[in-house]
């Protein structure tokens, strides 16, 4: 079954987020584990899960104090063994090194570099740390760099940036192979989650948009998917929620066989 079709999603269910100002979301590896990061407190917070990716059995464990004063986005590396942060003051990214993987609590800063942009609201990888992403508030762009030492945003390189479909960009992420990029976005009062067809997966030069939906909040703030696909997530500011989507592929129509080919198969 095809998933990651955002024309697909049905809203199901939101729950109250941490801080009162939440700017972007992720999840461990098996969706044991839920993190949000919040502008209001400066804080990354960790919650156990005890249905993976079911938001509604999401139980607060822990916080650390962000790097900097007005973190946009987080986001982690394959294993867990490096956490992320974007900083939109600072105009910076910032690189952890984990010990006990995904535990947020055992996160020790490393590095940082400067954004490309002044305003950047939020990051993402390919699906081997060998491209990183960076989205800009302001100007409205998704910058793509390539990344010589896999998940090391010190060997990250300028490649290149494209123009988001909208004005405001928030947040963006991909889906499991490439193929498809989504961004969520603001501006004048119109709320969207877009997606794109990518030609060459995770080149932004080959992304092409496809179709949008409306958010659940009026001021969305950062967006991910579950690992399959079956379930996507949107952070909002103006309600300081998480939302919950399931994405459940349209089934093709039943064909039923004519009374004449009935008989035929029986002969």
């Amino acid at each position: 079954m095809a998933y990651f079709n955002i024309a697909d999603a049905t809203f199901s269910k939101s729950i109250a987020s941490q801080d009162g100002v939440p700017r972007g979301m992720t999840w461990n590896n098996d969706g044991s584990k839920m993190y949000e990061v919040g502008s209001d407190s400066d804080l990354i917070y960790e919650y156990n899960v005890s249905t993976p990716y079911d938001i509604a059995t999401a139980t607060f464990s822990k916080s650390i104090a962000t790097r900097d004063t007005y973190p946009t986005g987080m986001t982690w590396n394959n294993d867990g063994s490096k956490m992320y942060e974007v900083d939109l003051i600072s105009a910076k990214i910032y690189e952890y090194d984990v010990s006990t993987a995904y535990d947020i609590a055992t996160a020790t800063f490393s590095k940082s570099i400067a954004t490309r942009d002044t305003y950047p609201s939020g990051m993402a990888w390919n699906n081997d740390g060998s491209k990183m992403y960076e989205v800009s508030f302001i100007i409205g762009l998704i910058y793509e760099y390539d990344v010589s030492t896999p998940y090391d945003i010190a060997t990250a390189t300028f490649s290149k940036s494209i123009a988001t479909q909208d004005a405001y960009p928030t947040g963006m992420t991909w889906n499991n192979d490439g193929s498809k990029m989504y961004g969520i976005e603001f501006s004048s009062g119109l709320t969207r989650i877009y997606e794109y067809n990518v030609s060459t997966p995770y080149d932004i030069a080959t992304a092409t948009f496809s179709q949008s939906i409306n958010t659940q909040d009026a001021s969305p703030t950062g967006i991910t998917w579950n690992n399959d696909g079956s379930k996507m997530y949107e952070v909002g500011d103006a309600s300081n929620k998480i939302y919950e989507y399931d994405v459940t592929p349209a089934q093709p129509p039943t064909v039923t066989a004519s009374p004449i080919a009935h008989i035929l198969q029986m002969i």
